[in-house]
């Protein structure tokens, strides 16, 4: 297993074994920005959001069919030309690669960076990734959602089955997917998993939520009136066929 702090401040070394060790039982993890050296500070990251909103607004990205989802960045950040941004410093924190590393049990690859704006729309029903289903990029893999604001379960927090990762015990459960087109229905989650197993992403600004998405989970409905911030980083394996587009 790749343990290695040689690029990790100490005070760090407890919360990364936290969150790592959450990660490897549940599938699922929660931490803050606070709680990790390195990381900038939320209002300089708020800052920094609000410019590519303002951005997105004048120029806007597809929305690829998902209507409640404004794509700020859609894997497309000029990390080059903005090294020392907010974001960039929280896409390269050493304390959030290595707790991929010790998770994955190898050097994670940086597959993803978007940022999103996901919002009220008043449509009655979940659509899409917003229902129940697996990612099958790789066995495990690692989504890090940063909050740029405050999020509920009817504010658009995502939910997540715990233990129904590849380190879990029901990993071969409802073996669905938004590739495929198919997903899980509410019933057939309670009919195989008791209420307490499943938990909501929810948490104030600043929170990084990580989870592994070859688990089962739902990405967020807003139910009430609402807006959930996000920045989302991606770590997979280098067998992930995702090509990385990160280059720091």
């Amino acid at each position: 297993m790749l343990t290695s702090f040689r690029e990790t401040n100490l005070e760090d070394r407890e919360e990364i074994d936290r969150v790592a060790n959450s990660l490897r039982r549940d599938g699922f993890a929660i931490t803050h920005i606070g709680r990790l050296s390195g990381m900038p500070g939320i209002q300089e990251l708020q800052e920094e959001y609000d410019l590519l909103l303002e951005r997105e607004r004048q120029k806007p990205h597809s929305r690829k069919s998902k209507v409640y989802i404004e794509r700020l960045v859609d894997d497309d950040y000029d990390f080059r030309n903005n090294g020392e941004s907010p974001f960039s410093k929280f896409v390269r924190n050493s304390s959030l690669n290595t707790i991929a590393s010790i998770y994955l049990r190898l050097t994670p690859k940086k597959t993803s960076f978007k940022v999103w704006r996901s919002h009220f729309t008043g449509e009655a029903n979940r659509t899409a990734s917003q229902n129940w289903h697996r990612d099958y990029n790789e066995f495990q893999m690692i989504r890090c959602f940063l909050y740029l604001n405050n999020v509920t379960l009817q504010g658009g927090a995502g939910e997540y089955i715990v233990g129904s990762h590849y380190l879990g015990d029901s990993y071969n459960l409802l073996e669905y997917s938004e590739e495929s087109g198919t997903y899980a229905t509410d019933k057939e989650i309670s009919d195989n998993f008791d209420a307490s197993r499943v938990i909501a992403a929810e948490g104030g600004e600043g929170t990084v939520v990580l989870i592994d998405t070859a688990g089962l989970h739902r990405g967020g409905y807003h139910s009430v009136p609402s807006e959930r911030r996000v920045a989302l980083l991606t770590f997979s394996t280098a067998a992930d066929i995702m090509p990385t587009r990160i280059p720091i």
